[in-house]
């Protein structure tokens, strides 16, 4: 069932959640800052002419949640036709199973976009598919080019400590490195959800 009005009223506001980080809060700021550079006159004009509200369900200690809510709260700053409210998943667990990835993963971030009409028109989670596929060939990449690291192999439950540090380390550089042009790739899956339409077609 859809959120209704009255629920989506009571999700905090982009100040309340930035207020109340606890984890990772460096990085948001810091993408909050850099990510008002991807956005173009066309995308603020799309949004003045597909008013949106839009439910972010988000937790602060998820990296998915620090590269993708940050441009979202810069676009609603720019433009004022996006009106946002954040849940926090753990205390709206009932929004949560609404839109669970592949049915059944509370994967976060999710965006659930609503017309001017309150008619619900899609929702989006975690990251776009494309970011996970080279985030996945980034993956293998370390793995081939690092084999001397003692399972490397092995999935990350059963890799060394150092191993797996390592891993995370490449994984959150290449992120990092790639964040504004994935943010870029995000901003146009949003864009296609609010547009009803995919975009480009």
């Amino acid at each position: 069932m859809p959120i209704s009005k009255e629920r989506f009223a009571q999700g905090i506001t982009s100040q309340q959640f930035i207020d109340q980080i606890e984890k990772n809060r460096e990085r948001f700021e810091q993408n909050l800052e850099e990510t008002t550079s991807i956005f173009t006159d066309e995308d603020r004009a799309f949004f003045k002419e597909h008013p949106v509200s839009i439910a972010a369900i988000a937790e602060d200690w998820c990296t998915d949640v620090v590269q993708f809510l940050p441009p979202i709260i810069k676009l609603a700053e720019e433009v004022p036709s996006i009106t946002l409210r954040i849940f926090l998943r753990d205390q709206n667990l009932d929004l949560m199973d609404q839109y669970l990835k592949e049915g059944k993963f509370r994967s976060i971030p999710a965006f659930v976009i609503y017309d001017a009409d309150w008619n619900e028109l899609g929702h989006f989670n975690e990251r776009p598919s494309e970011v996970t596929q080279e985030m996945a060939k980034e993956t293998l990449r370390f793995a081939q080019d690092n084999s001397d690291l003692e399972g490397i192999h092995r999935t990350v439950d059963n890799m060394p400590p150092e191993t797996y540090a390592a891993v995370r380390a490449n994984s959150a550089k290449f992120r990092w490195d790639n964040m504004l042009r994935w943010n870029r790739v995000f901003i146009e899956e949003i864009k296609s959800i609010a547009g009803g339409a995919k975009v480009g077609a």
